[in-house]
């Protein structure tokens, strides 16, 4: 079954705490739970969050050197994809055939 739980709201500077309210009295509403460990207000660009497995926030072209807004895979995103490909490679693992193990 897929859920629908996670939000990102942006807004305008200022009105974040406003947003925050509007969205807690919505939830209420439809007898949600909000989970306040994980909500917080972020202030992007000086900040930065993770968001369905991605980091967004300030990046700097490599070519150019200037700032914009974009989004690069989260570390704990990249870690899981590390211990998967380490767990696909292992030793006791070598002796299949390259297409088993990208199937497996």
């Amino acid at each position: 079954m897929t859920y629908a739980d996670d939000l990102v709201i942006l807004c305008k500077k200022g009105k974040a705490e406003e947003a925050l309210s509007r969205m807690r009295e919505i939830m209420d509403k439809l007898k949600l739970t909000v989970n306040e460990k994980k909500t917080h207000i972020c202030r992007v660009p000086e900040g930065e969050f993770d968001f369905l497995g991605y980091t967004f926030g300030r990046l700097y072209s490599a070519t150019t050197g200037q700032a914009r807004m974009g989004m690069r895979p989260s570390k704990k995103s990249i870690r899981a994809h590390g211990r998967k490909v380490h767990a696909m490679t292992a030793l006791k693992t070598v002796w299949q055939e390259t297409t088993e193990l990208v199937a497996g």
